[in-house]
């Protein structure tokens, strides 16, 4: 029997609600009520509103120290989603996690950008239970209790990699060097939502070491770019347990933007690249010291020891690389004269090769293997 959380406003919510818990116990599983009720009236709705989700915080750690959680559940409209969202960044990754509202598609921006929460968009309002309703939250249960619960026990140990459209040319070849290897590779889309999931599945143990060489979100976290919703933890997830690291600047001399963005205009003065439906922007010189030094800061607090840093000196990024819009010998420069601040200087390594190539792949591999063997 497994028990699964049931997220929801009761007093405006309790048929559906009630529905999903006779859903969950009918397939011989246990519902566990959890209220986000608060009093409906305009004036300090939103202190009601956030003092309802630290009661139901501390409550959701209460019952985790008693019991195993499968999984949660909740639906709603847009103030719900808004709650279920803030109680779920709780729940561990590979827990499954289902919002079912009628405000998903308006409401993305708010969203825990990197938890693997399953949103499911309703196409009528809840509040009257009905035949629509219920088929959606029987589909609902049916999700939830069929997904395998728990991080999974590979077969073999796993080494993440962090790249993105224009820095991945080097990933076959650190598959196949880690494939040889007998390692899984598992990369990740340097794009803030996937390399802050990383960072809580380090955290959890999952990985033997780290091949950080995509950078991007990094930058647009520090010039205003749209891929770059991170926190230090980014980092100091791996550098702080000085798990065996590999770091790059990939893709730190741009800044990415969608087609429409409204802060692309700003940037018309720079050098651009058009990827797909999205926008590179040439990082400026000063925009690449600051992220040097928020990078240095990190290595500060945490003192890592396994650690090389890599630069390639032949492009950053595919745009980067000689005859392309970006290329800028300088950068490199200026990158390893403000990262040798923070870090000891016979551990950040210059290679002629581009990030792109993948020889790149395969340096970067081997001097993680290092690393590796000589942590034992």
């Amino acid at each position: 029997m497994a028990n699964y959380i049931v997220l929801g406003t009761w007093n405006t919510k309790h048929e559906e609600l009630d529905f999903l818990c006779e859903e969950i116990r009918r397939r011989t599983h246990q519902p566990i009520p959890l209220d986000l009720s608060t009093k409906k009236t305009t004036r300090h709705r939103n202190m009601a509103v956030h003092h309802s989700i630290l009661i139901a915080k501390a409550r959701l750690k209460e019952i985790a120290k008693k019991m195993h959680l499968s999984g949660a559940i909740s639906l709603g409209g847009g103030t719900n989603l808004f709650m279920a969202t803030k109680l779920m960044e709780d729940i561990p990754l590979f827990i499954p996690k289902i919002i079912v509202s009628t405000m998903i598609v308006n409401s993305i921006h708010n969203f825990q950008p990197y938890k693997d929460i399953l949103y499911l968009q309703s196409p009528c309002d809840f509040g009257m239970l009905n035949p629509l309703t219920k088929s959606i939250l029987t589909n609902c249960v049916t999700i939830l209790t069929s997904i395998k619960e728990g991080l999974p026990r590979p077969d073999k140990p796993s080494i993440a990699i962090t790249g993105f459209g224009i820095t991945d040319g080097c990933f076959k070849a650190a598959k196949n060097f880690w494939s040889k290897k007998n390692f899984h590779l598992v990369p990740f889309h340097a794009i803030g939502e996937n390399t802050m999931a990383m960072a809580e599945l380090i955290r959890m143990g999952f990985f033997k070491g780290i091949m950080d060489l995509t950078l991007h979100d990094v930058m647009d976290h520090i010039a205003g770019g749209a891929y770059g919703k991170i926190d230090k933890n980014r980092l100091h997830a791996y550098l702080s347990m000085d798990l065996p690291a590999v770091i790059a600047p990939g893709g730190l001399d741009t800044i990415a933007f969608p087609d429409g963005h409204s802060s692309l205009p700003y940037f018309r003065k720079r050098k651009r690249y058009h990827h797909d439906f999205r926008w590179g922007i040439k990082a400026k010189k000063e925009e690449v010291v600051k992220a040097a030094k928020w990078i240095g800061n990190i290595f500060k607090e945490t003192h890592p020891k396994n650690l090389i840093i890599l630069i390639p000196l032949r492009g950053w990024s595919y745009p980067g690389e000689k005859g392309r819009e970006f290329h800028d010998p300088e950068l490199a420069g200026l990158f390893v004269k403000w990262i040798k601040k923070y870090y000891k200087e016979d551990s950040v390594i210059k290679v002629d090769l581009s990030i792109n190539d993948p020889e790149f792949g395969r340096v970067a591999s081997d001097h993680l293997e290092n690393l590796m063997q000589a942590r034992g």
